[in-house]
């Protein structure tokens, strides 16, 4: 089993290749279970929630890039230039961090996004046009 750290720490192509091997392995568990020769059922429930696991930072590393080129400075930055983008989380920042390049791998700017502030607004604040919170804490620009 791969634990939440571990996970972030994987480059997301190799997540994307562990996802779809444990994807088959369930459906190799249910057909197991539906014939009655699945001897540890529990596996099944430990997989479905390694599965999530890998979900669930899979969603977070697209949230932090989405979050990130929505921001103005980066928006800036980044419009007209073909860029890719890579997310990894620190520890340290309790944030992930988002590294914008172009195609010669070239880092056109970086930013520090934090997941975990709330979404959310109240009604009252939502009807007097009050912007959800930034997620982006910190930018730069190369260059």
């Amino acid at each position: 089993m791969v634990s939440i750290v571990e996970l972030r720490e994987m480059k997301t192509g190799d997540i994307e290749e562990s996802l779809e091997d444990a994807r088959d392995e369930m459906f190799n568990l249910r057909f197991q279970r539906a014939s009655g020769q699945l001897e540890d059922v529990t596996r099944i429930t430990h997989l479905r929630r390694e599965i999530a696991r890998m979900e669930t930072v899979l969603n977070d590393r697209r949230r932090a890039m989405a979050a990130a080129a929505r921001e103005p400075a980066i928006a800036a930055a980044l419009e007209g230039v073909s860029w890719t983008a890579s997310a990894y989380f620190d520890y340290e920042l309790s944030a992930w961090v988002v590294e914008f390049a172009d195609p010669d791998q070239k880092r056109v700017a970086t930013a520090h996004v934090n997941l975990n502030k709330k979404q959310i607004l109240p009604r009252e604040k939502r009807k007097l046009g009050q912007a959800a919170p930034r997620l982006v804490i910190h930018t730069e620009i190369a260059g």
